[in-house]
């Protein structure tokens, strides 16, 4: 992998109020994939022939192809599960490549199966495209594997190398998904590159920063054209910590009332915060580990802000807080109100879960039903620890 350098060290900036200093770097960066498909292909299907990394028995997954990618799609060993793989480098072998794995259920549930990754795979039921027909038209795609059918869309995104206060950092930035990630080291490939960025969660939306070693660093432009980002980087301290809805910052302001219309205010310890809606399966399957973690954590405040398309789903509200025993404090807000709660915590799927700490900082964020066991154990850390 060709390494990239610091181009200049530009200005010293003081942060105003606090006497601290924010270096501003100038990063020299390189294109790690490009943009060579546009978005949301239907990949064409190609004989079925033996593969390296794939079933011997190949009535057991099909053959895709866009632009010289390839894609393999069919069943796991596991029951009704499936599996789809991109060749991102074009060696004609799966057994290096990141494969996920997705069932019916999931696919039906969420109208379309989209990976949050660089080279992002779409496999659509019913030739449905993000779970929603474009207009009247038909789309046929010829042999789709039992009913699901790959699309491909791969998009730009860079890494660069710089060093500061001795020690060598990685940034890497998928511009066009207006995230980017700071790392320590750098993988062989950008499959790998791509499964360690979403593995471990590193990607973060650029208008909020990343801190890492005791450091704010805040992503400020990526230019193509010249291959070259710009990063801030502050040292962290309580006067510098900014309120950001991300594990290591301070929590931004709650402000909120329950269903009687009383201000709702954080406990005085930790204080679980869990942004769901009636109209969510993923938020009412979530519900009973938070009965759960109710009666194991008495001195846990926790607080539920459904998210509804309008007030008349009150009454179903107020039925499943009855009925699932949801013996906590509640608060309701309309979905997709930029004012609301849950823009100001940045959520953007449903469940997301949040644990703030006596002094008001982010130690946990989760989304979806995948991250109930992360979760507990975080509670586990903490009211063990007391």
């Amino acid at each position: 992998m060709k390494e990239t350098i610091i181009t200049t060290l530009l200005v010293l900036v003081s942060l105003s109020g606090h006497g601290q200093t924010t270096d501003t770097l100038s990063i020299g960066m390189e294109m790690k994939i490009q943009n060579i498909i546009s978005t949301n292909v239907f990949m064409m299907h190609k004989e079925t022939t033996p593969m390296k990394g794939l079933s011997a028995d190949t009535a057991s997954f099909h053959l895709y192809e866009m632009s010289g990618i390839l894609c393999a799609l069919g069943k796991t060993d596991k029951e009704s599960t499936y599996f789809v793989s991109l060749d991102l480098n074009g060696d004609k072998d799966f057994t290096n490549d990141y494969r996920y794995s997705f069932t019916r259920q999931q696919v039906e549930d969420a109208r379309n199966f989209t990976p949050q990754r660089y080279a992002n795979i779409w496999v659509s039921p019913d030739i449905f495209i993000n779970g929603v027909a474009r207009g009247n038209r038909t789309y046929t795609i010829p042999h789709p594997f039992e009913g699901f059918c790959p699309m491909l869309s791969v998009h730009d995104f860079c890494s660069g190398k710089f060093i500061y206060n001795e020690k060598t950092y990685y940034i890497c930035s998928a511009y066009d998904r207006d995230e980017f990630a700071i790392i320590d080291s750098m993988p062989s490939n950008s499959d790998l590159l791509a499964r360690y960025l979403l593995d471990e969660k590193l990607l973060t939306k650029v208008q909020f920063p990343v801190i890492r070693d005791s450091l704010i660093f805040q992503f400020l432009d990526l230019n193509y054209a010249n291959q070259q980002c710009h990063v801030s980087i502050t040292p962290l301290t309580e006067a510098t910590k900014p309120a950001f809805p991300f594990v290591g910052f301070r929590a931004p302001s709650f402000a909120a009332k329950d269903l009687k219309g009383k201000a709702v205010k954080l406990g005085k310890g930790y204080t679980l915060l869990d942004f769901w809606g009636s109209w969510c399966n993923p938020c009412i399957a979530l519900v009973p580990h938070l009965v759960e973690i109710h009666q194991q954590y008495p001195d846990l405040t926790i607080i539920s802000i459904a998210n509804e398309r309008d007030m008349t789903t009150m009454p179903k509200l107020k039925k499943l807080i009855s009925e699932h025993k949801m013996n906590w404090t509640h608060a309701c807000e309309i979905l997709n109100d930029s004012t609301n709660m849950a823009s100001k915590y940045a959520v953007s799927s449903f469940p997301t879960t949040f644990i703030l700490d006596p002094s008001g900082n982010v130690v946990f964020r989760g989304t979806g039903s995948n991250d109930t066991e992360k979760l507990k154990k975080k509670l586990e850390e903490i009211f063990n620890d007391k």
